[in-house]
């Protein structure tokens, strides 16, 4: 059973879906996701042991909490990598999943092209399908898409908004104390 709950931050209210297995969503404000069907997890730290959730699975809850708290540590800039849990379905075979799996090889405060993440999925190439990988990514923050720009040296855009990646990058830069 897949499990939801809600997270404020400087972007606004997140919502977060897990499965048993671990988190396999994060929606940005604005988003508008269906979530019948879906277990509520209730707000409070120890909510990942309320009776409530006991039919869903406590690990589902448990990935939900973590995810939680890591990205509350990743605003507070106490916490550069994620060590969570993921579900998502991928296929190996296909681009778009090479792309997403290589987002994860970003380093903190970096940032990557499109035609650098395509190359680091194996098709130097591809660059609009690798923008196409960031667009279709269902962890934004986690899977950190916000650290690809167009080589132009725009921002490109992203499912967040402009301002939540602007606000992102700089937000990785001060910390890593270089020029956003």
């Amino acid at each position: 059973m897949h499990m939801w709950t809600s997270l404020d931050t400087p972007l606004g209210r997140l919502l977060l879906v897990s499965s048993k297995r671990g988190l396999s969503r994060v929606y940005f404000p604005g988003e508008s996701p269906d979530l019948s069907g879906l277990q509520r997890l209730p707000d409070g730290p120890t909510s990942a042991r309320h009776p409530s959730t006991a039919n869903a699975g406590v690990a589902g809850a448990d990935a939900l909490v973590a995810a939680a708290q890591q990205i509350t540590e990743y605003f507070a800039g106490t916490r550069r990598d994620f060590e969570l849990l993921l579900d998502v379905p991928a296929s190996p075979h296909t681009f778009r999943d090479r792309a997403q799996r290589a987002l994860r090889a970003i380093p903190f405060g970096e940032r990557w092209t499109y035609s650098r993440l395509a190359g680091a999925a194996g098709s130097a190439q591809a660059a609009r399908a690798a923008g196409s990988a960031c667009a279709t990514n269902p962890l934004p923050i986690v899977v950190p898409c916000h650290r690809v720009v167009p080589a132009s040296g725009g921002l490109g855009s992203y499912r967040g908004g402009t301002a939540a990646k602007q606000m992102l990058l700089e937000h990785e830069a001060t910390l890593c104390g270089t020029r956003p």
